[in-house]
């Protein structure tokens, strides 16, 4: 992966933290997002004008990133998202 986060050690016990890390990366390797100037969703969001980026996304930005996303298929991360989304669990 080219947006890796810090834990994916948990991806076998937690395979939902795997979906989400799979689909970030999916939405942030050039080959895959189809945008013919080459960039990722992390791109756009970073980018000091974010209808061009410049690459100004870091490693560590990627890292960081590619962390907290895998981090909302976690069990304490999906509890989040359900709680903000008014989801009873």
């Amino acid at each position: 992966m080219y947006n890796k986060g810090l834990s994916q050690h948990r991806f076998k016990q937690n395979p939902l933290e795997k979906k989400f890390a799979q689909a970030w990366e999916k939405i942030n390797t050039a080959l895959t997002t189809q945008k013919p100037d080459g960039h990722g969703t992390l791109d756009y969001m970073l980018a000091g004008n974010t209808n061009d980026p410049r690459g100004e996304v870091t490693p560590r930005d990627r890292q960081v990133a590619a962390t907290v996303i895998q981090w909302l298929g976690s069990p304490i991360g999906e509890a989040f998202v359900k709680h903000v989304l008014g989801i009873k669990r």
